[in-house]
């Protein structure tokens, strides 16, 4: 007995039964009607999957294990759908034996026990009971209830609302970097910036502060009513959480029903807050606007950061300014430190060929559920390129609900991006994937980049390739998305093609198969993705050979322990 028993369903449930012989073709067929049944309650794939391999692995322990002769005997399936769980009840005539409390991971050789485990991990209840006439393993699942049909219908509104609002704000993103470059007052940057998130947010009102000799002083304003706003509480509390923070209505903040509080900062150095509000609706800022004002503010920090530079540095050029204030925001796409994900280590370089390029890589933790990557590379090099880049990561973080969905995402991406890509005449390469470790699956989808390279633990590979072009090239394309099961001991690489590119005067590889068959080679320090990192640079010839580089060098390592 595994623990408690468990409650009874709150509310009214839904019955399934099914019985069958002492056969492996007999506990497939349980499982898929199974699937079926609770399909058709409305739960997520990722619940249906759950309970597909939940009900497999005890189907195949009651037929592997049967005791005796059992010829004209059958085993049962029953299962009960309630709105917060299902409940499984399987029954069969085998040795009774006691559940484990704590199953652990058997050790490679030995072929038994990985099915008790995986029950385990994916149900919130087990208990097993022997009687004379037989045993149950009784298990149960929770799930979140589903929605009211009007909900549903509200939720799909708002989401298409936020789509639309993502497009919006990825034109204003161009419309505004065009205007930037013509504005030499950094009141007027900023005044324009302001009044350019208070139409994207529909805000009615705001205020602009910035860092001048250790204090907060106001550079802009837009509308009226909300400085009293961000002088309170709400912008202390926001540098010294380095969190935005929610305005919402009280008797001490009159002057605002909704809005947000946003602190952005340079490396460690705060540079200062934005503050928007609107006096006419109580909805809070959605993930698309809230991401646009996070893009802005990186913009605003360039801007201020070139002014400096500016001023310390007379005999600077207008456009080494432009290159250092381009190279800072590349930098700060690069994720400033990666994310700690139980059972899986990360690492990642990225060197440009000039002072700035267009490459970048992002790693997006996701709870429990693992974690969303891309590696991109924008066609060209400087300015230009580092903005689209900008852009483009952008316009990933905008769509993460659909991180488990990753060709899906990059459709999406793809759509919202072309117009603009085509009017520049550019393009973007790029992989998007979901390590999803509640599943034990990577799902990967490829636009036009190097192939993603998963190499198992016997050392041989899989190469995920383009199967469309680069984004910015059709304008309602469709992607493939593939999927590869986890195991422990991958390791995974996706890189740019700065990798194989034969103008570079420094080593590298001739080919994508020399760079997945140097992966499929003995690793060094057992496969720690550090130590894959420090061999793959010094193939690379990085921090030894000094010749430049003719196109930018990119790459993310991961590995699964």
């Amino acid at each position: 007995m595994d623990s408690e028993s468990p409650s009874a369903p709150a509310s009214a449930a839904h019955a399934w039964q099914w019985s069958g012989p002492y056969t492996l073709a007999a506990a497939r067929e349980a499982a898929t009607g199974a699937r079926s049944f609770i399909a058709s309650h409305g739960l997520p794939e990722s619940e249906l999957a759950a309970w597909e391999l939940i009900l497999t692995e005890a189907g195949n322990n009651s037929v592997i294990h049967c005791a005796g002769d059992l010829a004209g005997k059958s085993w049962q399936v029953r299962l009960l759908f309630a709105a917060d769980r299902v409940i499984a009840k399987i029954q069969d005539h085998n040795d009774g034996f006691e559940w484990p409390v704590d199953p652990q991971l058997p050790d490679d050789d030995c072929e038994s026990g990985r099915g008790i485990l995986l029950i385990h991990r994916l149900t919130d209840f087990r208990k097993h009971e022997h009687h004379p006439e037989g045993n149950i393993l009784t298990l149960e699942r929770r799930h979140t209830p589903a929605a009211p049909a009007e909900d549903l219908e509200a939720t799909l509104d708002a989401m298409t609302e936020e789509l639309a609002s993502c497009y919006e704000s990825l034109s204003a993103i161009f419309r505004f970097t065009a205007e930037a470059r013509r504005t030499n007052s950094l009141e007027e940057f900023a005044t324009n910036l302001l009044q350019h998130l208070g139409t994207i947010t529909a805000s009615d009102c705001g205020v602009l502060r910035v860092v001048s000799q250790n204090q907060l002083v106001t550079l802009a304003t837009h509308g009226s009513g909300l400085p009293a706003v961000s002088a309170s509480i709400l912008e202390s509390a926001a540098v010294s959480t380095r969190q935005d923070q929610w305005i919402e209505p009280t008797d001490e903040n009159p002057y605002a029903r909704s809005g947000l509080v946003h602190p952005f900062y340079q490396e460690d150095e705060l540079m200062g807050v934005i503050s928007l509000g609107r006096h006419h609706s109580a909805q809070p800022f959605n993930a698309g606007e809230v991401n646009v004002v996070h893009t802005f503010a990186e913009f605003l920090a360039q801007q201020m950061l070139s002014r400096r530079h500016e001023e310390e540095a007379i005999s600077s050029s207008v456009v080494r300014r432009e290159f250092e204030l381009a190279a800072a925001i590349q930098a700060s796409l690069l994720p400033t430190a990666l994310p700690d994900i139980a059972g899986v280590s990360v690492t990642g370089h990225c060197e440009s060929s000039l002072s700035i390029g267009g490459d970048f890589y992002d790693l997006i933790p996701c709870g429990e559920n693992g974690c969303f990557f891309v590696i991109a590379d924008v066609m060209g090099k400087g300015v230009a390129a580092s903005m689209i880049a900008a852009v483009c990561r952008s316009a990933v973080r905008a769509f993460s609900h659909l991180y488990h969905y990753p060709a899906r995402l990059l459709a999406q991406v793809a759509a919202q991006m072309h117009n603009d890509l085509e009017r520049l005449e550019m393009f973007v390469t790029l992989s998007v994937g979901m390590v999803d470790l509640r599943e034990g699956c990577i799902r990967v989808a490829n636009a036009g980049h190097c192939p993603v390279i998963v190499r198992d633990p016997c050392g041989t590979f899989t190469e995920i390739g383009p199967e469309r072009p680069p984004v910015g090239i059709e304008r309602n394309p469709t992607f493939s998305g593939h999927e590869i099961p986890l195991r422990k001991g991958m390791r995974l690489l996706a890189y740019t093609d700065g990798l194989i590119d034969p103008r570079n005067q420094r080593p590298g590889f001739e080919t994508q198969l020399d760079v997945a068959e140097w992966l499929a080679g003995p690793l060094p320090g057992g496969g720690d993705v550090s130590q894959i990192k420090s061999a793959l640079l010094e193939r690379l010839g990085h921090g030894t050979d000094p010749n430049a580089l003719a196109d930018d060098q990119t790459f993310l390592l991961i590995g699964f322990d």
